[in-house]
């Protein structure tokens, strides 16, 4: 989809490609933009768990992962889709959306296992707050083509969290 555009893409050629038939590609997904959604969640799954007991570098881990997803050829123009086909699919955008929170459930869990975020002192963010603001810095950053500073990163997580 990302080489030919939504449009341009057959439910045939994604069963050539995949090596599946129309029934197993059908018994799965209810159309192809279900699909799309489908492997755009996939390609955001971070399910390795914490390589420090410091959140703020849990967090860095995270940002950076969710820079390279952004910066997959395929993943931008998957999403810019989505996006613009929002009123015409709700559901699929839906779709997208709880992936999107299920990502942010398993964050929450494993920093809970590393240890809570300090407590904010002034400007009071929650966890889903700083995960989008990380999520805008990671999307700008590919769409840009200009990689994230590490050590400004950890200035702007470590002031996020108080």
């Amino acid at each position: 989809m990302s080489e030919k555009g939504f449009s341009g893409v057959t439910v045939n050629e994604i069963c050539e490609r995949a090596g599946i038939s129309r029934a197993t590609f059908y018994r799965r997904y209810p159309s192809p933009a279900e699909a799309l959604a489908a492997a755009i969640n996939s390609a955001f799954e971070f399910h390795t768990p914490p390589h420090s007991d410091d959140p703020v570098e849990y967090l860095l881990e995270f940002a950076r992962a969710l820079e390279r997803s952004y910066s997959d050829p395929r993943i931008a123009p998957a999403i810019g889709f989505l996006i613009g086909e929002y009123n015409a699919k709700p559901d699929v955008y839906e779709r997208l959306q709880r992936g999107l929170r299920e990502r942010r459930a398993y964050v929450r869990g494993a920093l809970e296992a590393v240890g809570s975020l300090p407590q904010q002192s002034e400007l009071p963010l929650d966890l889903d707050e700083i995960l989008i603001i990380l999520s805008s810095l990671a999307w700008n950053a590919a769409v840009t083509k200009r990689k994230l500073d590490p050590a400004i990163l950890r200035t702007v997580i470590t002031r996020l969290t108080g």
